[in-house]
């Protein structure tokens, strides 16, 4: 596949309040290719979501560099956001020029058909999710850059969430990359997973999920899927600690 995304040798250093130099990302490098959904698994502190925002044109590296030719790399942060005084196709359109069938196809596809004028205060993260979601793919994005948007979710609407990503992944070709603490998500939605330290921010390995590009929830429980798991695993526990990782769904 084509690469259309590549970090090389991204570091972040920056000063705490006392003057110390703190050393969050070395020497990152990873690439991104047509049609893939890449993930950074690492673990709270270890500067993933400033290595999603440097990948996302929203910040900048102390050294290193992202080569690239996209100009829509669209970053959803971990609580995704919406405009509360739009409705749910407002929302959706916003600074789009797709048309009013083209928007609608988009709030079909991301399970919203029948709320395009509710409004998104007082409704739930995996709602407000599935918004910020359709106003991404409304924006022609060349990749969609995804930062723990699934933390603060139960456990069947992260089941729900996850499925959705994936098919939309699929059906529409777009590029994911996704910043979690959360194997089982790393592994269900992935075709590439970088496994990354923290003290400072650092790739251990890459993972390749040899898994079917059409994935249903049920997966996790089979046999190839916990392979992956343990070999993810088996790497945490030689280079790093498991316990700051998340292994529940």
């Amino acid at each position: 596949m084509k690469e259309i995304l590549k970090a090389q040798k991204i570091s972040k250093v920056y000063q705490d309040q006392v003057g110390y130099r703190i050393n969050l990302l070395h020497d990152i490098n990873f690439n991104i290719c047509e049609n893939e959904f890449v993930t950074i698994l690492a673990p709270i502190g270890s500067g993933k979501t400033s290595l999603l925002k440097i990948i996302a044109d929203l910040d900048k590296p102390t050294s290193g560099i992202v080569e690239s030719e996209l100009n829509q790399r669209i970053y959803i942060p971990s609580k995704p956001s919406s405009f509360p005084w739009l409705n749910v196709e407002e929302n959706i359109s916003f600074n789009s020029n797709l048309s009013s069938e083209e928007i609608q196809n988009i709030i079909d596809e991301i399970g919203l058909h029948g709320y395009e004028y509710h409004f998104p205060n007082n409704k739930s993260e995996g709602f407000r999710f599935r918004i910020s979601l359709g106003r991404a793919l409304a924006n022609n994005p060349e990749v969609i850059i995804l930062d723990e948007p699934f933390n603060n979710l139960n456990t069947a609407t992260r089941k729900e969430i996850y499925t959705l990503v994936k098919t939309i992944s699929k059906k529409t070709n777009v590029p994911f990359l996704l910043g979690t603490t959360n194997i089982t998500e790393a592994i269900f939605l992935s075709d590439k997973i970088y496994l990354m330290k923290k003290n400072p921010g650092e790739i251990l390995e890459v993972v390749n999920v040899e898994l079917p590009k059409k994935r249903d929830i049920e997966i996790i429980e089979s046999d190839e899927f916990l392979s992956i798991r343990n070999k993810i695993e088996d790497i945490l526990k030689e280079k790093t600690s498991k316990v700051l990782y998340n292994f529940s769904i």
